[in-house]
């Protein structure tokens, strides 16, 4: 299919450049997170990082990438309140792109009075001119197409505070990226046309809930379209008994590694046989010799995926009308 004439139409952000430049703002984001001055020494006992839709995913990422090597607990929040266990021993990171998101906001003035470390990632507004510790961002574009900049500065200061138990290796990250950006597009591109006119259903394993997670809120934003996400183990406890015969606009797509344990594999043979009998079902592998590498893989495959789907539907990408309206409404 020949893609020239519906980027012209419908790409009006040109959001498709800013996919492409994904790696390069990966290596600037590791830039900016690099020179960031720690100027503070509490002892952090926890760590609580905030943020809403496309300025929240990163805080997901942050968790699944960390929590089998961080030495303190990871939360994350998608709320106005703080957990009661944020005090003066948690480092807390707020991230609004905007810097004006009310619940980020209304989180960090509380973290503020419970005098917690805290840390903004923002480009500009409120929390950018309130925040003492801020990480100011590049400006001008939705938060969505700025992941790299909303992920990457939280991983990479938990690591320089000496709170992993080994090096993410993230310095090779952007060169990885560059290498597989071309491959990944292409990869996108082919499950659009494979998705178009139907309901994607996204699995991956627990450790990469924050990948499937994203590709669902891109799917929604992006592409205009409804999907849905879940993650194995659990699934296999609960949702696999509803699937039905009679599904059959439900198309599957399953992210798999190659490091995954024999019993999950079982748990996606299973599934797999399970929800194919009436349902499409395609396996994307994560290339990667990291997890880090891995999630930041897939990331790229589900934005190309949505933004090709979103040309298929006639939609402009970067539009987001009912999230404007409702931004309206909580102004008044």
């Amino acid at each position: 299919m020949q893609y020239n004439e519906l980027i012209e139409k419908y790409d009006k952000g040109n959001m498709l450049a800013l996919m492409r430049e994904f790696p390069d703002q990966c290596k600037l984001a590791i830039g900016i997170a690099k020179k960031y001055p720690l100027n503070f020494s509490e002892k952090c006992e926890n760590i609580f990082i905030q943020g809403m839709g496309g300025s929240g995913i990163g805080g997901a990422i942050t968790r699944d990438l960390l929590k089998q090597i961080c030495k303190v607990p990871i939360v994350v929040g998608n709320s106005y309140e703080l957990p009661a266990f944020v005090d003066k021993k948690t480092l807390a990171f707020f991230v609004s792109y905007s810097g004006n998101t009310e619940e980020t906001i209304a989180a960090f003035k509380e973290a503020r009075k419970k005098k917690a470390i805290a840390i903004c990632v923002s480009s500009n507004g409120m929390l950018a001119k309130m925040c003492r510790s801020c990480i100011k961002v590049p400006a001008g574009n939705l938060p969505r197409t700025m992941l790299a900049f909303l992920s990457l500065p939280q991983i990479i200061i938990i690591e320089r505070l000496g709170l992993l138990k080994k090096p993410l290796m993230f310095e090779q990250l952007p060169e990885f990226l560059r290498r597989e950006v071309k491959n990944a597009e292409n990869i996108g591109k082919r499950l659009a046309e494979r998705l178009y006119g139907q309901i994607p259903v996204l699995y991956a394993g627990e450790s990469y809930s924050a990948l499937v997670w994203r590709i669902h809120g891109q799917l929604a934003e992006n592409s205009g379209m409804f999907s849905h996400c879940n993650v194995l183990p659990e699934m296999n406890h609960n949702e696999i008994v509803g699937f039905k015969p009679s599904e059959k606009n439900l198309t599957f797509l399953f992210f798999r590694t190659d490091d995954e344990s024999a019993q999950m594999m079982k748990r996606f043979a299973f599934t797999k046989n399970v929800v194919s009998k009436k349902s499409k079902v395609y396996e994307i592998r994560l290339k990667g010799r990291s997890n880090l590498e891995r999630m930041f893989y897939g990331i790229m495959i589900g934005d190309f995926m949505s933004y090709y789907l979103a040309l298929l539907n006639g939609k402009d990408p970067s539009e987001n009308k009912n999230i404007t309206k409702l931004k309206k409404i909580l102004a008044r």
